[in-house]
């Protein structure tokens, strides 16, 4: 029997999130995709049994999920503002969403 709808939702949602972090590599032939995958499979259940097991790799892979996902929203967040050396005040405005006023033309005068 295919696995339950939740944990293909959650495979996927896996194996996304193995893409953006690996752009470059095809996903398929990671190891941890075929860890998953491999895992999944022992963990089917029949209509005639429920494990607990099921449920446990349903929490895995949300956790897994979690961890791939704040890892890739870290390495962002840290190109973003980590420093690159000396910034103008300008950019520095910019960097925490303000802007700075027009400096003062004494020709533009009503």
């Amino acid at each position: 029997m295919a696995a339950p709808k939740e944990s293909r939702v959650l495979i996927r949602a896996v194996i996304q999130e193995l893409r953006r972090s690996l752009p470059q590599k095809p996903v398929r032939n990671t190891l941890a995709a075929q860890y998953l995958l491999s895992e999944a499979r022992k963990h089917q259940t029949t209509e005639k049994r429920l494990c607990r097991a099921h449920q446990e790799l349903q929490a895995k892979l949300d956790t897994y999920r979690t961890y791939l996902a704040s890892s890739r929203k870290g390495k962002e967040l840290h190109l973003q503002y980590h420093a690159r050396g000396e910034r103008s005040v300008e950019e520095s405005a910019r960097l925490v969403g303000l802007g700075l006023p027009k400096p003062y033309d004494k020709t533009q005068e009503h």
